[in-house]
């Protein structure tokens, strides 16, 4: 069943006004908070990015919850892969097949997709989940850098804004 825009918007609107955005912001923290709220713990871990195959993989089980994310991009692609990954967690998204061929590629190559899916237990993700998983994230560090307050003006932007004047 497909959401309207408006709806999917809606939707993820409630889900980040239920989170509580660490101040100052950082992504440990808010893993921090989000696994007390959840029970259980949230593990980070970097993976040297691969050809064909994604930036971020979440794989929940039993006792933790794995994010895994591309090491090799700037601080502010992880940021957001991160926020991604941890959007599916508080959608409550649950995933389909792409998932455990994608966990089988990227972190235990040598080891058959099946077996994956049995421990896994898990299915990948479709296409609105993955809309809702991108909307959170972006909604979260939209708050994150809301509350922040401007970035301070150093270096080169600063030299460029006093061009343009204090308007700029």
């Amino acid at each position: 069943m497909r959401h309207s825009r408006k709806a999917l918007w809606r939707r993820c609107a409630q889900i980040v006004s239920t989170v509580d955005i660490p101040r100052p912001f950082s992504v440990p923290a808010l893993v921090a908070a989000l696994a007390a709220r959840r029970g259980r713990p949230i593990e980070l871990i970097p993976l040297a990015a691969r050809p064909d195959t994604p930036c971020g993989v979440l794989a929940a089980t039993d006792r933790a919850d794995y994010v895994f994310y591309a090491a090799d991009t700037s601080p502010l692609h992880q940021e957001h892969i991160l926020l991604h990954e941890l959007g599916h967690l508080l959608c409550g998204h649950a995933g389909s097949g792409e998932l455990h061929e994608t966990v089988a590629r990227v972190l235990m190559p040598n080891l058959p997709v099946e077996l994956v899916r049995r421990v896994l237990g898990r299915t990948g993700y479709a296409q609105q989940q993955e809309q809702e998983a991108e909307l959170v994230a972006s909604m979260v560090m939209h708050q994150a850098r809301r509350e922040q307050g401007p970035a301070p003006v150093s270096g080169g932007l600063a030299r460029l804004r006093s061009a343009f004047g204090p308007g700029a």
